[in-house]
C-alpha cells in the first residue's frame, strides 16, 4: 500500500468514525424529541459516551494507525 492509498484510507476510517458517532448522538435526540410530543421526557437526552461505542474506537484508531503508517512512509 502506498503513501497515498494510506492517506485516503486513513481519512475514511476517521470520518466513517465520526459519522457513526454522530448518527449515533442524532438518533438519541430524535428519540427524546419523540418523548416531548407524549408528554413524559427526561430534561436532557440520554446519549451514550463516546467509550461506549466500540467501532466508533476501532474505526478512530484504525484511521491514526494508517496516517502514521503514511506519514512513515517516504516517497
Amino acid at each position: 500500500m502506498d503513501k497515498k492509498t494510506s492517506l485516503i484510507l486513513g481519512s475514511l476510517f476517521i470520518l466513517t468514525s465520526g459519522l457513526i458517532f454522530t448518527i449515533e448522538r442524532l438518533t438519541a435526540y430524535v428519540y427524546w424529541s419523540a418523548q416531548i410530543h407524549t408528554g413524559t421526557w427526561d430534561t436532557i437526552p440520554q446519549t451514550m459516551p463516546l467509550s461506549d461505542n466500540h467501532f466508533t474506537w476501532l474505526f478512530f484508531l484504525v484511521g491514526i494507525v494508517l496516517f502514521i503508517l503514511s506519514f512513515k512512509k517516504g516517497n
